[in-house]
């Protein structure tokens, strides 16, 4: 199981480390450039602008939303592998790596959001909230994918085939595990009166 826990990570790191990267890039912009930029933004108006914005922060949200209650929930990679035998008949680590490069792109989409206001805006300041965005998106996939690793470790392998859910009745001399100490070794349990 440490092994899932441990493919999780190299997509959200490389996620992270972009995320970084574009942070600083902006940061290190000079004042002047970011003024021309505000002067000669796309939307004229100021009102056109803020209404951008708000339309992609929006849609940086719902997407983050969208991502860990829907795409990144045990029932739906249930469902998944059900429904698609590329999926099924995929391992449990590359289960996990897949769902780990899926959650690193929605997350690299959100930083793309944030450029997309800068550059629509021209205001530095509303970059600042996709990362912050990105940041906690990051995390919360994280911890999801790594519920879904415990999940996928309790269960059968692909090719072990459908597992069985049918109880069988045990032998008559079948004795429960919480009762095997009670019976000394060699002693016989009393025969049932009839």
């Amino acid at each position: 199981m440490r092994e899932l826990y441990e493919r999780r990570r190299p997509p959200l790191i490389f996620a992270g480390a972009v995320l970084l990267i574009v942070c600083v890039a902006i940061a290190r912009l000079p004042g002047s450039l970011v003024d021309s930029m505000e002067r000669t933004r796309a939307l004229e108006s100021a009102a056109a602008a803020g209404w951008a914005y708000r339309l992609m922060a929006l849609v940086a949200v719902v997407q983050a939303l969208y991502g860990g209650f829907v795409i990144f929930r045990i029932e739906q990679v249930r469902r998944t592998r059900e429904r698609d035998p590329r999926v099924g008949a995929m391992g449990k680590p590359r289960v996990i790596t897949w769902l780990s490069r899926t959650a690193a792109t929605m997350v690299c989409l959100t930083l793309v959001y944030g450029i997309a206001a800068f550059v629509v805006t021209g205001q530095r300041g509303g970059f600042w909230l996709f990362p912050m965005i990105c940041v906690a998106q990051g995390a919360w996939y994280f911890r999801e994918i790594g519920t879904i690793a415990r999940w996928l470790g309790f269960q059968p392998a692909a090719d072990s085939g459908p597992a069985t859910a049918v109880w069988q009745r045990e032998g008559p001399d079948y004795c429960p595990p919480i009762a095997r100490g009670l019976v000394p070794l060699g002693r016989e349990p009393a025969p049932e009166a009839e």
